[in-house]
């Protein structure tokens, strides 16, 4: 069958031009709806990575804000524990202050003038003479015992930081050396002096002025040492030299809320 275009020239043209355009656009399609996916996949994409960069970097402003309050805390943490070192050095310093100034007021002083006032008063009636007296004194350091204790547990549970340091108080040790001599018609009469001398040091009871009753041996052992006797000359005369040594008890701090002795109260008195 033959077909014969009996349009216009111009007319077949137009109607060839558009067939051509309509069988191109149909065969461009695919590509453009294939660049259209990538396009919609590479938005997606990249919303969802900055998506994942804001939340990361979102976690690590989070992160560094904690890490600051965390050193800004430990950094107040050191300021306190330094405090607390500092405060605990300081209370040790005084609480060591704190025993020497009780040591130094012990519940046993002794108050020697009133002492010497006593031995005047033993020899009288008696042929003995006091030719010398000397007094000596020992101080010796001991830990107290809360501070034993405190350093065992510090060391027992190993706690953090340095070891307390000791506490210690001092121990007041004291001796009296009395010599004397004593006179007597004989070897005997002469030791019988002593001997009674001693005798009337061991009994003598002081009133004080306030009516308080003392003893000579109040703080003091009852035990004389005794010294090297020997006979010797005086002024012609034959006396016996003799002495010993009188051990005063340990004086220690007095416990708190005890009062030592009023100084007043020693100031008189008279034998019993």
């Amino acid at each position: 069958m033959i077909k014969i275009n009996l349009l216009p020239r111009e007319v077949g043209k137009k109607a060839a031009g558009i067939a051509a355009a309509k069988g191109a656009g149909f065969s461009l399609s695919p590509m453009l709806v294939f660049g259209a996916m990538l396009l919609i996949l590479y938005c997606a994409g990249g919303l969802l990575f900055y998506r994942a960069y804001s939340a990361g970097a979102q976690a690590a402003r989070e992160l560094q804000e904690a890490e600051n309050r965390k050193n800004k805390r430990q950094k107040e943490l050191d300021r306190l524990k330094q405090e607390i070192r500092e405060s605990a050095a300081m209370r040790e310093d005084i609480e060591a202050k704190y025993e020497v100034a009780r040591a130094l007021s012990p519940e046993n002083r002794i108050f020697w003038s009133e002492k010497l006032n006593m031995l005047a008063l033993a020899r009288l009636e008696l042929a003995v003479y006091i030719t010398k007296l000397t007094l000596s004194e020992t101080v010796e350091e001991v830990e107290t015992p809360e501070s034993v204790k405190k350093r065992e547990e510090h060391r027992n549970k190993k706690l953090p930081g340095p070891e307390p340091t000791a506490i210690k108080r001092p121990i007041i040790n004291q001796a009296l050396t009395i010599e004397a001599i004593a006179y007597g018609r004989d070897a005997q009469e002469k030791l019988n002096n002593v001997v009674a001398f001693q005798n009337a040091l061991k009994n003598l009871k002081w009133r004080r002025e306030n009516g308080t009753i003392v003893r000579f041996l109040d703080g003091m052992s009852p035990d004389f040492k005794q010294l090297r006797q020997k006979v010797d000359r005086v002024a012609g005369v034959e006396v016996m030299r003799f002495g010993f040594i009188v051990n005063a008890e340990p004086q220690t701090d007095r416990p708190v809320g005890t009062a030592s002795a009023p100084y007043a109260s020693t100031q008189g008195g008279s034998g019993q």
